[in-house]
Formats: C-alpha cells, sequence, structure tokens
C-alpha cells in the first residue's frame, strides 16, 4: 500500500498539521471571529498528535503483550451521538481481532492477524479523531439559526428593492450578499459533516468485516486439524484495504474543510 513505510510519528505530525488547518477553515466556513479560527485549528492538531502519537507507541509495543478482552473505555472528551455508537463498535471489531490472534496456534495465521490487528486498532483511533473534528464542526456552528440567516436574507433583499438609489440601498444590498455567503457556507459545512459521520460509519462496518474474516480464518484452521490446507488470506486483505479507503476519504474531507471558498 502507497506510504505504508512512513513513519508514524511522521505521519502524525502531517495529520495534525493538515487537520489544524482543517480547524481553522471549519471556523472560518461557519462565520467565526477572526481569532477564533486558529484557535480551533490548534484544537484539532492537538487533539490529532495525541493519536497518533498512541499509535506509534502501540507500533512499538512487542506484538504478543497481553490485551484485554474488551476494548478500552472511551476517552473522556464528548464525542457527536451519531458517531459514538461507530466507534464502539469499530474498537470491539479491534479487539475481536487481537482476541482471535492470541487464540490462533498457526504461526503463519497468528502472525497474519497480529498485522491485521495492528492496523485495524490503528484505524479505530483514527476513526475517532475523524469524529472529534465532527464535534469540532458541531461547536463552531452551535447556536447557528439557518432558518432565521434565510428570513433575514429575504427581507434584506427586499428592503434594498424597496429602497430608492443611493447609499441605504447599497448597504442593503451588501448586507443581503454577505447573509447569503454565509448560508451558502454554512450548507457547505452542513454536508461535508454528514459525508464525514457517513464514512466513519462505512469504515466501521468495513472494520466490522475485517475481524469477521479473522474469525473465519480461525475457524477454518481450527477445523483442519492436519494444517494441511493453505490459509487464503485475500478476503482479510481485501477489507483492510477498503478500511484504508475509508481513512483516505476521511483525509480528503478534512482537506476540503479547510477550502474555506464557499462555492460547491
Amino acid at each position: 500500500m502507497a506510504g505504508h513505510g512512513r513513519s508514524p510519528r511522521a505521519v502524525g505530525a502531517g495529520a495534525s498539521v493538515v487537520l489544524g488547518m482543517a480547524g481553522a477553515g471549519v471556523a472560518a466556513l461557519a462565520g467565526a471571529a477572526s481569532w477564533a479560527a486558529p484557535t480551533l485549528g490548534v484544537m484539532i492538531a492537538a487533539v490529532t498528535w495525541g493519536a497518533h502519537a498512541a499509535a506509534d507507541r502501540l507500533g512499538r509495543t512487542p506484538a504478543s503483550p497481553p490485551v484485554p478482552d474488551r476494548p478500552a473505555p472511551a476517552r473522556d472528551r464528548t464525542v457527536p451521538a451519531d458517531t459514538s455508537p461507530w466507534l464502539t463498535r469499530a474498537s470491539e471489531a479491534a479487539a475481536k481481532l487481537d482476541r482471535h490472534r492470541r487464540e490462533s496456534t498457526d504461526p503463519t495465521l497468528a502472525q497474519a492477524l497480529a498485522n491485521a490487528s495492528d492496523r485495524i486498532r490503528s484505524a479505530a483511533d483514527q476513526l475517532r479523531t475523524r469524529a472529534d473534528v465532527v464535534g469540532v464542526i458541531d461547536a463552531t456552528t452551535a447556536g447557528t439559526d439557518r432558518a432565521a440567516l434565510r428570513r433575514d436574507e429575504r427581507r434584506l433583499a427586499k428592503e434594498a428593492t424597496a429602497a430608492a438609489p443611493g447609499p441605504v440601498q447599497e448597504a442593503k444590498r451588501a448586507s443581503a450578499h454577505a447573509v447569503a455567503e454565509r448560508l451558502a457556507s454554512l450548507t457547505r459545512l452542513a454536508d461535508l459533516r454528514d459525508l464525514m459521520t457517513a464514512t466513519i460509519e462505512a469504515t466501521a462496518l468495513r472494520l466490522e468485516a475485517a475481524a469477521e474474516r479473522g474469525s473465519m480464518l480461525v475457524s477454518l484452521r481450527a477445523a483442519d486439524e492436519a494444517g494441511t490446507r493453505p490459509l487464503d488470506l485475500t478476503a482479510l486483505g481485501d477489507e483492510l484495504e477498503a478500511v484504508q479507503a475509508g481513512l483516505d476519504k476521511l483525509d480528503e474531507i478534512t482537506r476540503i474543510l479547510h477550502d474555506t471558498d464557499p462555492t460547491p
């Protein structure tokens, strides 16, 4: 897979920068004050760096330490309600695959499951990071009434039409235009939030599918007591590639958030 050999710390730094820029973009899209945009960027960068630092430590851990059967408790910070179930399911899938790895007595299968487990746990961490971005979007747009903004736009446009030519009419037109631009930005931001949430869901389902593939491999190997049948790891590999495609899509959405142009 392209870029698979990059250092986790380097990847973490790059992702922190990208997501930090995205946080500033979110604030700009939502019409936040100029001082708020860098602050939100720093928030997202810090969250992202923490997740990737954890993944870096995980990558340096020996392959077979004792791991609890149940996933670790959720982090203290609040995540959006519509993403929380998918984060839980992603963590459970990672724990399930790791449990299969520890139960496998076949060295080849155990190694394949260990590699898959590392990738799945890292993916679950990355999903939580993206859910944090969704939370930043929600915090940034909280209290914004788009229906009220649409009413303001119609009122200002009507008042501009009724006003006599001159400074008052121009001011009304400028105000109507500013409200229309803000509405377009908020709508685009809401669309990106929905897309990010749906992609988190789809990727979590792929994580579950990968865990099921691991279960099937363990069952097939257990049924073949002689161990004479070759293992077909293709399906597991396909699911892992699908997981990576979902993570790549989330990266793309995050980069789009940095684009503050309100036009589609």
